[in-house]
């Protein structure tokens, strides 16, 4: 290589590495320039005299006419214009158009800066939501929508408007404009701050203020097998990280923390990581419970959709009532007309302790809690003095005979996510029922029976059958003969983004409706879906669906406001307990005709239960829902038996 090419390398090199250090450095290279035109073109009119008669007047000259345009009309000679020309284009090119591509190149990255959320903020007893996910979104709607609830939570903490901080891995205009198009945000997205982060880093959770958050959500974000790194682990090392972070604000409590585990089998670890008060939710055993309960009683998923979606309807409340101190459930019912109480919490050793489903006579203690099913918090109000009170408890009969499974139920199941394995292992949980589950994927079966062997053995009450095969190819999906089977399950892929994987289910669902509309079969059918904008699309057709994503951000936000909410939800929808079912009238001996929900009760809780509502197979009215949950108690319920059934809670 030429020495003179080599050197000219080199002094590319040196600008490059002075341009890239900041607006500083840019600036002092273009007025260093600046200076060696005025000198070069200084040297260059001195020869023509007067009035340039040293080399500083010469300099001066020349950079004033670098620096403003106007000084070109005032020179003669056609040497010195020629020169005066020169110097004033590159003035143009130089001092104006450099400073200008400087300055604006600097604001725009600051702005930027700005954008990205770098800056600490400054806050006190916010709620900071870590990591951005397809749950984010849906808790901050949940968080806004519950006013009620969320104003209790406030008063607290001590504070009057809520400040919901989000840290997430990018701050981008689209992520801001995703706030705004959600329904339930609106135009309150401009009250919720961005930062860019990761919970993983101590500085980055400084960068929010974590350690004097109220609450702080950690949702889980999707992975894949492929994935060496899961989600679990990033959400323990995030509770290690708010540990640490904790141990340098000495004199600061640690903050109440609700934290979604994929894996149950951690929730443990999530504990021994993070001293503080914290509630773990195990989203892939609460999901797979939701779709093995229905799977056991169809379209069951509607009651859960209620409980544990963004509506304006039903929903848990919890709140203590000193008057109600002594006396029984039974005397206290007519007091909450507009609500039902299923029972009542209690602390026990340190821990609060649901006690669901129990009979009218038992006694209220001190420091207990009421369990309301209700609309509104305002339902969970007096409505009259509780000691003027006194109903007639019900005769206690027997309780009804669980009907147990003769027959194998057979169930398919199209798809696969890291949550089948834990689905399969619910449905081991009924000891008194069997099941026998085939499972359609692309995925190598040996993948999928490897992930089943991790999670352990299977029970003896469920048989599992692996089948390779694209069942969005119809010709495929007919081989498996869908029309055999008593339930079938479509699973949203976690391959896929959101919308995808939504896309994907529902024409394999179209596919489906298609192949038994010709069998004349009628399977009972559940779609699992992310987006709850796609729900709408399936309306027309008879089938159930469930979205994970907002059920699980409805109990983050919802446990972040009450924390007792976390054990109520566990005790409904795990095996054994408190549990809301479906039942025939006829299994209240109750014919066909109307019926008041008040006498529903009665007779629900001579039974050893609680009545909910009804579901009736087909709408009675125009624009009414075939789900009547806690309905006004006078009014008239139309008993159907081959078309209605009763909601109730019961405890096996």
């Amino acid at each position: 290589m030429k020495k003179g090419f080599r050197l000219i390398e080199r002094f590319k090199y040196f600008l490059e590495r002075q341009f890239v250090k900041g607006a500083h450095y840019q600036l002092l290279m273009v007025a260093a320039l600046i200076g060696l035109i005025s000198i070069i073109g200084g040297i260059l009119v001195l020869p023509t005299g007067e009035p340039l008669n040293d080399l500083g007047e010469s300099v001066w000259w020349a950079f004033l006419r670098l620096s403003d345009p106007g000084y070109l009309g005032d020179d003669e000679g056609a040497w010195r214009r020629i020169i005066s020309t020169i110097i004033t284009v590159a003035g143009y090119v130089v001092f104006l158009g450099a400073l200008v591509a400087i300055i604006t190149t600097w604001l725009h990255g600051k702005m930027r800066n700005l954008e990205q959320g770098l800056t600490p903020v400054t806050a006190e007893n916010h709620i900071l939501v870590l990591g951005w996910t397809n749950r984010t979104i849906p808790i901050a709607g949940e968080l806004f929508q519950s006013t009620t609830r969320l104003r209790r939570f406030l008063r607290r903490v001590g504070i009057r408007n809520l400040q919901l901080i989000i840290l997430a891995d990018d701050v981008t205009p689209d992520r801001l404009q995703e706030l705004k198009d959600d329904e339930l945000i609106g135009k309150r997205a401009h009250d919720i701050i961005l930062r860019s982060g990761t919970p993983l880093d101590s500085e980055h959770l400084q960068r929010v203020d974590s350690s004097r958050a109220s609450a702080i959500i950690i949702p889980s974000h999707s992975t894949g097998p492929q994935d060496l790194i899961n989600a679990d682990v990033e959400t323990i090392k995030t509770l290690l990280s708010l540990n640490e972070h904790s141990d340098v604000e000495k004199g600061v409590p640690l903050p109440y923390v609700v934290a979604e585990i994929q894996d149950e089998r951690k929730r443990r670890a999530a504990h021994r990581a993070y001293s503080g008060p914290i509630e773990v939710v195990a989203s892939d055993s609460l999901i797979s419970r939701l779709i093995a309960q229905n799977v056991r009683h169809s379209k069951l998923s509607e009651v859960y959709n209620e409980l544990l979606s963004r509506n304006v309807n039903n929903n848990l409340f919890v709140r203590e009532h000193d008057s109600a101190t002594g006396k029984t459930l039974g005397e206290l019912d007519q007091s909450f007309p507009n609500a039902i109480i299923l029972g009542i919490m209690r602390e026990e050793k340190n821990d609060f302790v649901p006690y669901l489903n129990v009979q009218a006579d038992f006694e209220v203690k001190q420091d207990d809690r009421l369990v309301f099913l209700t609309r509104s918090f305002q339902d969970t109000e007096v409505q009259e003095p509780i000691s003027d009170l006194s109903i007639d408890i019900p005769e206690k009969r027997n309780s009804i005979d669980q009907k147990k499974e003769t027959t194998t139920k057979k169930i398919l199941i199209l798809g696969w996510n890291h949550r089948v394995p834990a689905l399969i292992n619910e449905l081991g949980t009924y000891n008194e029922e069997t099941y026998d589950v085939d499972i359609v994927s692309v995925i190598p079966a040996d993948t999928r029976n490897k992930a089943m062997n991790l999670f352990g053995d299977l029970s003896s009450t469920v048989t599992c059958n692996q089948i390779e095969s694209d069942f969005v190819n119809e010709t495929e999906l007919r081989r498996v003969n869908p029309a055999n089977y008593d339930n079938i399950i479509l699973i949203n892929s976690e391959r896929l983004e959101n919308e995808e994987a939504d896309a994907r289910s529902i024409v394999d669902y179209i596919l489906l409706e298609e192949i038994l509309q010709e069998e004349e079969s009628n399977p009972s059918i559940l779609l699992e879906l992310s987006d709850p904008n796609n729900q709408n699309l399936m309306a027309r057709y008879d089938n159930e669906v469930i979205i994970s994503p907002m059920i699980l951000s409805h109990l983050l936000a919802q446990v972040a406001l009450r924390r007792e909410l976390h054990t109520i939800y566990n005790e409904l929808f795990t095996v054994g307990g408190a549990e809301i079912i479906f039942r025939d009238p006829e299994e209240y001996e109750i014919e066909s005709g109307p019926l008041t929900f008040a006498n529903l009760k009665k007779i629900a809780a001579s039974h050893g239960e609680t009545a909910l509502g009804i579901y009736s197979a087909n709408s009675m009215q125009e624009n009414d829902t075939s789900l009547k949950l806690n309905p006004d108690r006078n009014q008239q319920l139309n008993i159907k038996s081959q078309n209605t059934r009763l909601v109730v809670l019961t405890t096996y």
